[in-house]
């Protein structure tokens, strides 16, 4: 079986689409407010724009990091970025958002295909533990950035 994962996550956040854009549209910023996760960042300043690309180094609550590139390659402010992932795994991540009552409904499409040889190796096996981590981080994301947004 192949080391191939699909993540639909969705928040939901009490902020103006324009802050939530901002925030997940900028990951060089994701160590200030998801810090739990994202350990480290480097890269293209900014807003997201296609071609820039942000190297970062993720953890979750199992003891591995990984290290990927996001290069983001479609955009439609504030609704819409989509980017390519390389490193530990490639594949791709697509944030759509929306508002519906003054909230924002941030939603992420996560397809990773791991080449991580320790995380593929064990995939076949551990398969639910790894959706676990995921679930891990995201709810953490959820969590800083209501905070992260509060705080502005």
């Amino acid at each position: 079986m192949p080391a191939a994962y699909r993540f639909l996550d969705h928040w939901v956040v009490p902020h103006p689409i324009e802050s939530v854009f901002a925030a997940v549209g900028e990951p060089l910023s994701y160590p200030r407010w998801w810090s739990q996760v994202f350990v480290e960042a480097t890269g293209d300043p900014g807003p997201p724009a296609p071609g820039k690309k942000v190297s970062v180094v993720a953890r979750g609550f199992l003891p591995y990091k990984l290290r990927f590139t996001l290069e983001t390659t479609e955009v439609e402010e504030p609704t819409r970025i989509k980017s390519l992932l390389r490193g530990d795994f490639e594949g791709s991540g697509e944030w759509n958002l929306r508002e519906e009552d003054g909230t924002t409904i941030a939603e992420l499409d996560w397809r990773p295909v791991v080449n991580k040889p320790l995380i593929r190796a064990l995939t076949p096996m551990l398969r639910p533990l790894f959706r676990s981590n995921h679930n891990w981080t995201m709810k953490r994301g959820q969590e800083r950035i209501l905070a992260y947004l509060a705080e502005k």
